[in-house]
């Protein structure tokens, strides 16, 4: 079962991350004691996640290389802003926001994990509905033994009962 981690004790995670923003879930764990899904939380919270500047600098020369490639359309590499020029002569700013590896790595984290989770949770149902199966056999074939036993006991006594009538008595009963 999973517990929650407190409000103050996010936030004092939530602040180790924004001081070590390119510190990895090992230093993370092993600094904070954290788990990994705080880790990714608290990065994902602060929008730490969203800032990798490795990706940031990929997203830079992508746009540089769209803008040669598309006529009409200036890039400023340093913001990351399309302006798109029309006939008017009006420009117009684009914000462009991409998703990075470490948000997308993240969400698949996370479903693979509910998967995991639903999947191990099936698996134990399945086990202990077979074991509970197991066990209902094991007793009705206890219970038939015993019923076997019991009928047989009880037909020789049945059979001592009237042997034992015929010697008091003398007679068959």
């Amino acid at each position: 079962m999973h517990s929650r981690s407190t409000i103050k004790r996010m936030e004092e995670l939530r602040r180790w991350i924004r001081k070590n923003k390119n510190a990895t879930r090992k230093q993370f764990i092993a600094e904070t004691g954290g788990t990994i899904g705080q880790y990714y939380k608290a990065r994902q919270v602060t929008g730490v996640a969203r800032k990798s500047p490795k990706v940031s600098e990929a997203m830079r020369k992508n746009a540089i290389n769209r803008k040669k490639q598309l006529a009409g359309i200036t890039i400023q590499p340093e913001q990351l802003v399309l302006k798109e020029v029309d006939n008017t002569s009006v420009k117009e700013e684009v914000i462009a926001e991409g998703v990075t590896p470490d948000f997308i790595w993240y969400e698949m984290e996370l479903l693979q994990r509910k998967i995991s989770d639903i999947s191990g949770r099936l698996y134990h149902i399945t086990k202990v509905c077979q074991a509970r199966d197991a066990d209902q056999k094991k007793m009705m074939r206890d219970l038939i033994t015993e019923n076997t036993e019991l009928r047989v006991n009880n037909s020789s006594l049945k059979q001592q009962v009237t042997e034992l009538t015929e010697m008091i008595n003398g007679t068959p009963v």
